[in-house]
């Protein structure tokens, strides 16, 4: 007689347990070694991982191993995660994701402001710093958050808002500036060509109307398959971690 096969929820859900478990017993593990112990395939291996450090079960040690999170006690003591790991968790499942530095903004009026950043492990990468502001019309989190906007508050805003040029790629007129947003809309997610500083580019999201993450990535190892291999990965992340990344009342 043959066994019925299991959901493939199901098996992710074993397959996740059976993870932390085997770190758990070592200590720390690489996903080669967690392959070996496991049998799950290091192909298969990539998404649980990701999902299990962006909740804080796994976190990324030395070497490249992982070693056991806080979440397990925290799920023990009964503790909710606090807003700042809540915040680090969506950047580095970001960042593991796709290679680059990840930050997550907020808005203040006609600027967004960087409240966190993950660093790419790249030698060439974007370092922003906590705390700077840059306007919105010349950074993917800020246009992201610009194309959010209701019509009327586009309006208004658009409006308010001196354009500064930075490169010679910033939109500065308003006439590009709203094609760009609308395109932004369309696809989902803000793009970001050298608008801001030359030889790097951007691709941001909007998480509700203050806050927004985006990715920058710099130009020699940017293309159409990079943008769209990114991008598809923020989406994911960021509905799958819907509301991590903002404050609660």
């Amino acid at each position: 007689m043959m066994k019925d096969k299991q959901p493939a929820s199901v098996k992710s859900a074993a397959r996740a347990m059976d993870i932390v478990e085997q770190v758990s017993r070592s200590g720390s593990a690489t996903a080669r070694e967690i392959s070996r112990a496991t049998g799950i395939p290091e192909s298969s291996l990539s998404y649980l991982l990701t999902t299990l450090v962006s909740r804080h079960w796994l976190l990324p040690g030395t070497d490249r191993a992982y070693v056991i999170g806080p979440a397990l006690a925290r799920l023990a003591s009964g503790a909710p995660p606090t807003l700042a790991e809540r915040r680090a968790a969506i950047l580095r499942a970001v960042t593991r994701s796709t290679g680059e530095t990840s930050s997550l903004f907020i808005r203040r009026g006609n600027d967004v402001e960087v409240v966190d950043v993950e660093l790419s492990a790249h030698p060439l990468r974007f370092t922003p710093q906590k705390g700077m502001r840059v306007p919105l019309h010349s950074f993917a989190s800020g246009k992201a958050l610009l194309a959010a906007l209701p019509p009327d508050q586009l309006d208004e805003c658009l409006a308010a808002m001196p354009c500064a040029r930075f490169t010679p790629y910033t939109l500065v007129d308003e006439e590009s500036l709203r094609e760009d947003l609308k395109r932004t809309a369309d696809r989902g997610y803000a793009l970001s060509r050298e608008e801001h500083t030359i030889g790097v580019m951007g691709i941001g999201v909007a998480l509700d109307g203050r806050y927004s993450l985006s990715v920058a990535i710099p130009s020699p190892r940017f293309d159409h398959l990079t943008e769209r291999r990114i991008a598809d990965e923020i989406v994911r992340i960021v509905d799958e971690m819907d509301g991590w990344g903002r404050e609660t009342a």
